[in-house]
């Protein structure tokens, strides 16, 4: 009844070059083309297991078992599952993180869950949002939160001196 021509679009082969790493990215241009923003996608179905570290932005709606380190943000998608650390200047969980995350801010959306501990200095849970861990306030904004995540903290506390014990010292 209808006649329809079907065309095609042959992409070109991509090289294979060992020295050079492809990272899937999407790539947005405004109407005059002035601004690039990249992000790296873990689509819905894709389990992705090791460590990711990256310069642009982050979004997660497959299953990621490793740490994610990023410049600028993290996302965690409604359908996203992450197990491990995460590491950026803004992480956003609106999915399921089991782990660690330190960044300058970090909200938990209305669907989102979150068991481990949080190092931040902005942190924000929307209604229906869950966190079940540790939270410990950042007060330097500025800190490159990748640098901080390898070093343990220790807490030094002065003794406890019970008043029943002889104390050493003599009066004058």
């Amino acid at each position: 009844m209808f006649k329809v021509k079907k065309t095609m679009d042959v992409l070109p082969p991509l090289k294979n070059k060992k020295s050079e790493e492809r990272v899937p990215t999407t790539e947005l241009q405004g109407a005059k083309g002035e601004r690039s923003i990249k992000e790296t996608l873990i689509a819905k179905g894709t389990v992705l297991t090791g460590e990711i570290s990256n310069e642009s932005d982050v979004l997660v709606e497959g299953s990621v078992v490793g740490d994610i380190h990023s410049s600028r943000s993290i996302r965690i998608g409604q359908e996203g599952n992450v197990q491990g650390t995460l590491t950026a200047e803004k992480i956003t969980i609106n999915g399921y993180l089991k782990g660690r995350c330190q960044a300058v801010s970090v909200k938990i959306l209305s669907q989102g869950r979150l068991d481990g501990d949080i190092h931040a200095s902005e942190l924000s849970i929307e209604c229906g949002g869950i966190f079940n861990g540790n939270s410990q306030h950042i007060t330097d904004k500025s800190t490159n939160p990748r640098i901080n995540s390898d070093k343990e903290i220790a807490v030094i506390a002065p003794a406890v001196v019970s008043e029943t014990e002889p104390s050493n010292i003599e009066s004058l």
